[in-house]
């Protein structure tokens, strides 16, 4: 007998998304609540979900966007949202959806589309239930695996980038970043790394304006926190 099923719900308004959530945990199934894009990838990075119930008016884009997150893995998706015209809903479905349900609805199909999805849920080895590990770099392409799926850097940034995850939870100071990266002998008065740091934030970080993981440390320097 499989073990309940859990699911990662995507919607941002948050009567709809209380009300989902009681429904749903009553049909059995364990659901874990994300407002918007940022908070859903955030959640694949902890643990594999067993079906996502996706919204696609997200605060952060189009909740389409998590059909093809790498940390999908064998997740199942349905996707629940008031774009309801017939090439909205195959959009969905070619984007990788396995069911579309449009808003309005009842939460009786809903509960009956869940276990027809049930039905169809694989079996999942040790090795699927593991989540894969972020911040892997791969030279060969200038990639790395973040919260928001493989990022393409420039070689500048591929460098910045794996210098810092080398030395993750370390504080590196600008000046020596300077030196090793840029390869300065003098350290000219810049905003160089700041920059810099913005465009990689802009890509690696679920929430650009509340880092995670590329920190500047007031007054010391910067670290990867990982």
């Amino acid at each position: 007998m499989k073990p309940a099923a859990s699911i990662l719900l995507v919607e941002d308004e948050v009567n709809l998304a209380e009300t989902l959530q009681l429904s749903v945990q009553k049909l059995g199934y364990q659901v874990i609540w994300a407002k918007n894009l940022a908070e859903a990838r955030s959640e694949l990075t902890k643990k594999r979900f067993d079906l996502m119930i996706l919204d696609r008016n997200l605060p952060d884009g189009d909740g389409i966007e998590l059909l093809t997150h790498p940390l999908r893995k064998k997740s199942l998706a349905l996707i629940l949202s008031s774009k309801s015209a017939l090439q909205e809903r195959v959009k969905g479905l070619q984007a990788g959806a396995d069911d579309y349900l449009p808003k309005p609805f009842s939460y009786q199909e809903l509960a009956a589309r869940l276990q027809a999805l049930e039905r169809r849920r694989p079996e999942i080895s040790v090795e699927d239930e593991k989540v894969p590990d972020l911040w892997v770099m791969n030279p060969d392409t200038q990639q790395v695996l973040s919260p928001n799926g493989w990022i393409s850097l420039t070689p500048l940034e591929y460098k910045f980038l794996s210098y810092l995850i080398e030395r993750r939870g370390t504080i590196v100071s600008k000046d020596r970043l300077l030196k090793d990266v840029w390869g300065f002998s003098f350290l000219p008065k810049t905003r160089t790394i700041d920059y810099l740091m913005t465009q990689i934030r802009k890509r690696i970080e679920p929430n650009p304006e509340a880092p995670q993981f590329l920190l500047t440390i007031r007054g010391a320097g910067v670290k990867f926190n990982a």
